[in-house]
């Protein structure tokens, strides 16, 4: 029997509805539904109305928010429903998801952590802080070596729930019109638009929050000016350097595929209309609050605050690789540690433990105590050629501002003390220490634990300050194994941690003449560090940061 046209396509349109998505049962295409992305989602909900209405459901939506907030949301309010209120907040779930990110701001840097306030229907971030008390009788000295000071530390480590470092609510992401109230309008957004967060207290002060384009790795080198840095481990990174100001297409994605879901700008600036001030101190809070450098401050003063937009101050904010700061059992010391950094107060590291074969060359400063991390003595002739080149240089550009400033400076004889003494009196100190610190702990091996960690440790600023800024290397530790051992103490502050050899970074105000200096690495747990600086005569502690509790308290003061 011959087979018509009109009955193979019937028979083919009976086939296509029977093996159609639409004819399964709502339990089994929920379950399909559940392997698509949110864009996916939206995407299916165009096909058909039985789509449509399945990719609505909050069975779908409920565990999107809750991994996009990285905790669980257990009701979608202010919103009717979690598909609801996932469009409301859509580009910026991945500033909760991250949790944790850190910003560029020369010198200091800063670190923040994100979450999604379900009590504010908001996205907001906030700045880690560290607080600890100073007092004489909380100093003591090393029983090794009564010349050398010993602070105890032992810091609070909160958010500062004063002031939010941003704040994306529902209301304001829908004004700037970064969605249209469906998902679906997702491929008609501006992404390079900015988005105005209220953050500051004080009138005429503004931020606003920008998306960023990451860079591809092929055109990243040791060169280009991107953030994080290549010391610094990371998913993706972006351009932190600009000539105009981050406004050129290239820094603005131009699809949700573009845009970076590890790196963000804030931009703060003042604005005042039609108002005067002749306070100096007025302007001077203005630029505290928005951390814009003193010449900005003269700016406001010269002119009486009459004007309308500011300089802006525009910083560059990357999330860390959860694989770089959370411990495991191979890489026990990894994590965000706070530091005590004597006057600079304290200051947060990222310490790593990074695999042999990821791991970058170790510091070109470094080169001259190669053979002490491998067992040998320090090689003085060397350092005091790294040394000496440095001071000769120095000395060239004081003989040249000398001259150039004679008049000024006998008008102005005020003495004033050196920001820099400190530094080469301790580069000074390094030599004539180095037989005291050699004669004390031999670097033949003494007995070492069997079972021991192997590979470097390194310390990476997170926060900084004027000598050595975010992002620098604090110390390194090239070989915590055996390789790298010292001794076991026995002193009493100290007892049964290993101790092993390290390098310092130090460098005078404004990170000039930076160099490595020898280090003592003191192992006391995996959540407590030490450090001897040999040639400042002082041990420092590092205490690692309990990441769920800052969340918790940012959740209990939210509720």
């Amino acid at each position: 029997m011959a087979v018509t046209d009109s009955s193979l396509d019937d028979s083919i349109d009976q086939r296509t509805e029977t093996n159609s998505l639409a004819t399964l049962p709502d339990e089994l295409l929920l379950h399909i539904l559940s392997f698509l992305t949110p864009l996916e989602l939206a995407q299916a909900a165009q096909t058909c109305r039985r789509l449509a209405i399945t990719s609505y459901d909050d069975i779908l939506w409920n565990p999107i928010v809750n991994k996009a907030a990285a905790e669980t949301v257990p009701e979608p309010t202010p919103m009717r429903s979690f598909r609801d209120l996932y469009v409301s907040l859509f580009p910026y779930w991945f500033l909760a998801t991250n949790r944790i990110w850190f910003g560029d701001t020369e010198p200091t840097g800063k670190l923040i952590l994100a979450r999604y306030d379900s009590s504010l229907g908001s996205i907001v971030a906030h700045q880690v802080v560290a607080v600890v008390a100073r007092s004489m009788d909380q100093v003591s000295f090393w029983e090794m070596d009564r010349d050398v000071l010993i602070h105890s530390f032992n810091p609070v480590v909160c958010l500062d729930m004063n002031q939010p470092v941003l704040k994306l609510d529902i209301a304001g992401t829908r004004e700037e019109g970064s969605v249209n109230g469906s998902l679906v309008g997702c491929g008609r957004v501006d992404y390079g638009k900015e988005t105005t967060m209220e953050t500051f207290a004080q009138s005429g002060l503004h931020s606003a929050l920008t998306l960023c384009r990451a860079l591809p790795a092929g055109a990243i080198s040791d060169t280009t000016a991107v953030w994080p840095p290549l010391r610094i481990p990371a998913a993706s990174r972006a351009r932190n350097a600009s000539s105009d100001g981050f406004k050129s297409a290239g820094h603005a994605p131009g699809s949700f595929s573009e845009v970076s879901q590890n790196n963000f700008r804030l931009k703060k600036w003042a604005e005042y209309h039609g108002r005067t001030s002749s306070s100096f101190r007025a302007a001077s809070r203005i630029v505290a609050a928005l951390g814009i450098g003193m010449p900005f401050v003269e700016h406001l003063y010269q002119d009486n605050m009459e004007f309308g937009p500011g300089p802006k101050d525009i910083t560059t904010y990357s999330s860390l690789v959860p694989e770089c700061y959370i411990p495991t059992l191979d890489k026990p010391w990894q994590g965000i540690f706070v530091g005590d950094y004597s006057t600079h107060g304290c200051e947060f590291l990222l310490v790593t433990q990074p695999d042999e074969e990821h791991a970058r060359p170790l510091p070109s400063g470094m080169d001259w105590m190669r053979e002490w991390f491998r067992g040998g003595p320090l090689n003085l002739a060397a350092a005091a050629t790294v040394f000496d080149d440095d001071d000769e240089e120095e000395e060239e550009e004081e003989e040249e501002e000398d001259g150039d400033e004679d008049d000024e400076l006998h008008t102005h004889a005020t003495e004033q003390p050196d920001p820099e003494v400190e530094v080469r009196d301790a580069e000074t100190d390094t030599f004539q220490s180095t037989d005291t610190v050699s004669n004390a702990f031999p670097y033949v091996r003494s007995q070492d634990y069997d079972d021991v960690p192997s590979g470097r440790l390194e310390a990476i600023k997170l926060t900084g300050d004027p000598n050595v800024p975010r992002s620098q290397y604090s110390f390194i530790a090239p070989d915590i194994g055996h390789g790298g051992f010292l001794r076991v103490a026995d002193e009493n502050t100290f007892r049964g941690a290993r101790v092993v050899r390290a390098a310092g970074h130090v460098a005078s105000r404004g990170f000039r003449e930076d160099h490595y200096i020898p280090s003592q690495l003191i192992m006391i747990s995996h959540d407590r560090l030490a450090q001897f600086w040999q040639a400042f005569g002082h041990i420092s502690y590092y205490t690692r940061v309990d990441l769920a509790s800052l969340t918790r308290q940012g959740a209990a003061r939210a509720s």
